[in-house]
């Protein structure tokens, strides 16, 4: 016979969604409420409620109580509805006190329940923290459990959600994502879970090797929110952009109040992480990345120790601690840092004033390109973007070269682009470390402006600018296609497919996405990691890869071409089953993307952005100002539901016709 949580599952709603159609208790769209009824019908679940209502007890020990501190908020009202069904299965009725976080309140209820007969057990989220309050209960053996915070009482049972592992979660996000100053905003209190919560926050910065700030701890009381705003505007003028993390629903909610009053947008300027289970966290603008409690595990977990407790079980004073979820949206900005650790700066501040642009025009200046390869539109659009601002300050280009991957080819074009005497070279390495004494003898004779990548070895000083895409970010996003695919499976098996030369933006990206994968999704379990030196390898990498790990369910890899070898293999092995994940946008991938053919989303780099950007940081190089050191382009994420959009976007023109046909005969 189906449960509650298989029908919420079926017909992909909530539980609470079944809960308020099979109870009445709250307005739920006829729609909605249409199909819900039709999966209990399906799966015979209308008869066990008939059943149900026939087995409920009546007088003595007919009613577990529950007592909260209200119904404000989500997580109170989704655990006594989950906590409802479950104890209706069992034929009890729940009866609901609220103490408002009131010990005298509380005292009172717990005296109500001693004198109530019918009372055969009770769920308690406390509000006091001396054991004391709660001694009569024990005394007159009335069963009992704590739920969401405890007091420590010897045989008594609580059910708690790991609220220590859930913050060290969260903000070692925010270490990930660049972020050094995160302020923790906490409520008043004495129970464990607020220690529990500075000790997760203490622990993940210790080891990113980030020292502890007090003043970075904020401690706030919600009835008093003139405190509150005061809290939060100290800690960002004294803090360089510093990122929030809640601690609760209420301060979740307070805090983005906040933001709005201080006119702070998110996550352009202020990365923030909520807490809780509010249903409007996932569809305000930008969807708010939030930590949230599994409420239907802890429902279970606390009936299941109430009736061992009434069915006379000995006491343990067992304490479960279920997992809590960090659902990363869109809330917090990814910092990518360049070579040195610098902080980015975004292409909007690359502004020429009419005195530097005529400058330009006068000085009548030469560039070089070098790029690691061409003849893709990702190359074409990166020179359009170049050529775009280089034209239009009169500077010309005297020759662009292709090394088609090979460093030894790149050293000899570089030498062959010195000898016209440029006065900047701009370079995509081939790689970091074959390429270096090449770029380090130019930077003596010329300005040298990187794309993507700064070569092994090379000071701040021997370069003007660093140009690329927000590889930290790119890789996330990669990660999070692929973790959102599997969501909902269990025991996922993936292979991850990194490119293995020596190359700072393929490396960063792909330990930032094989790192987010690993901490982030439980279900999803790396059982091959491989990495190719050149492209072809690929498809080798992979045809073993799959034979080795046939139960492999999908792929992240590096980028597109390495991708395409991927995909010939797995056509060859008949295992075009498997999803893969990858970067960059062109037609061949894009055509895969559109069928959902293998692949299911990308993270692609703006190649005509970041050679407008480019085009920028040569023209400022050329006037001697070299203190942009590193410029980063935020990727843009793709999937079948966007792709034409995305395409206009990236490459600047409509989809190609057989593109467009196919996305627009799957929604037709």
């Amino acid at each position: 016979m189906a449960t509650i949580k298989e029908i919420a599952k079926e017909a992909d709603v909530s539980i609470a969604t079944v809960s308020h159609v099979i109870n009445k208790t709250r307005y739920v769209s006829p729609e909605l409420a249409e199909k819900v009824e039709e999966v209990i019908k399906r799966l015979g679940y209308d008869k066990k409620t008939k059943e149900l209502d026939n087995r409920f007890k009546i007088g003595k020990n007919s009613e577990i109580a529950l007592i909260l501190p209200s119904l404000v908020g989500t997580l109170f009202s989704k655990l006594a509805t989950s906590i409802s069904l479950h104890l209706a299965e069992k034929g009890y009725h729940l009866t609901a006190y609220f103490h408002n976080n009131d010990i005298d309140q509380e005292k009172n209820i717990i005296t109500n329940i001693l004198n109530n007969r019918r009372i055969a057990g009770a769920i308690i989220v406390p509000a006091s923290t001396e054991d004391k309050q709660f001694s009569k209960l024990i005394q007159q053996n009335i069963p009992f459990v704590f739920l969401d915070r405890t007091v420590k009482i010897k045989g008594v049972d609580a059910v708690l959600s790991d609220s220590r592992e859930a913050i060290f979660k969260g903000c070692s996000h925010l270490l990930k994502s660049g972020h050094e100053e995160i302020a923790l905003i906490i409520g008043s209190g004495h129970f464990s879970t607020v220690e529990n919560k500075i000790k997760g926050y203490r622990e993940a910065l210790e080891s990113y090797k980030i020292p502890f700030r007090d003043d970075l701890l904020l401690k706030i009381d919600l009835n008093h929110l003139d405190t509150f705003e005061k809290k939060i505007k100290e800690a960002w003028v004294n803090y360089d952009k510093p990122a929030f993390l809640a601690t609760g629903n209420r301060i979740t909610l307070n805090l983005l109040k906040m933001m709005n009053k201080l006119g702070l947008e998110c996550p352009t300027d202020v990365s923030v992480i909520g807490f809780g289970d509010e249903e409007w966290s996932e569809i305000i603008n930008p969807p708010l990345t939030i930590l949230k409690h599994d409420t239907e595990e802890m429902a279970v977990q606390t009936v299941n120790l109430l009736f061992r407790k009434m069915n006379n079980a000995s006491a343990a004073g067992k304490e479960i601690k279920v997992p809590m979820e960090l659902s990363i949206q869109k809330s917090t900005q990814v910092i990518g840092k360049g070579p040195f650790g610098e902080r980015p700066v975004s292409p909007e501040e690359l502004t020429l004033t009419q005195d530097e642009a005529q400058a330009l025009v006068i000085g009548n200046y030469k560039v070089g390109i070098s790029f690691h390869y061409g003849g893709t539109a990702w190359a074409r659009l990166y020179e359009n973007g170049i050529r775009n601002i280089l034209e239009k300050y009169g500077i010309s280009i005297v020759s662009i070269t292709n090394a088609n991957f090979n460093p030894a080819l790149q050293v000899t074009q570089l030498e062959g682009l010195s000898m016209q005497k440029p006065d900047a070279i701009i370079a995509i390495p081939v790689d970091d470390e074959l390429t270096a004494k090449k770029f380090q003898a130019i930077s003596k004779e010329t300005k040298l402006i990187f794309m993507s990548s700064v070569p092994e070895g090379m000071s701040k000083d021997e370069y003007s600018s660093c140009v690329s895409v927000n590889e930290r970010e790119n890789g996330q996003n990669a990660a999070l296609l692929l973790g959102k695919y599997f969501k909902n499976d269990k025991d996922v098996k993936v292979g991850f497919i990194g490119h293995g030369a020596p190359f700072y933006g393929t490396h960063l990206r792909d330990a930032v996405a094989n790192d987010i994968i690993r901490s982030n999704f439980r279900n999803i379990e790396i059982v091959d990691e491989q990495y190719f030196y050149e492209i072809e390898q690929t498809y080798d990498v992979c045809k073993k890869m799959i034979t080795e790990h046939p139960e492999i369910q999908g792929l992240y890899i590096s980028w597109d071409r390495p991708a395409l070898e991927a995909i010939r293999a797995l056509k060859e092995l008949s295992r075009e089953d498997v999803a893969i994940f990858t970067f960059d946008l062109d037609n061949e991938i894009a055509t895969y993307l559109a069928k959902e053919q293998m692949v299911k989303g990308l993270s692609s780099q703006r190649p005509y952005q970041q050679g407008i950007a480019v085009g920028l940081a040569t023209a400022k190089a050329l006037l001697g100002h070299d203190s942009h050191k590193y410029i980063g382009v935020q990727p843009y994420v793709v999937e079948p539901k966007n792709l034409l959009k995305a395409w206009k976007d990236i490459i600047l023109e409509p989809a190609p016709p057989e593109i467009e046909d196919i996305i627009l005969n799957k929604f037709t």
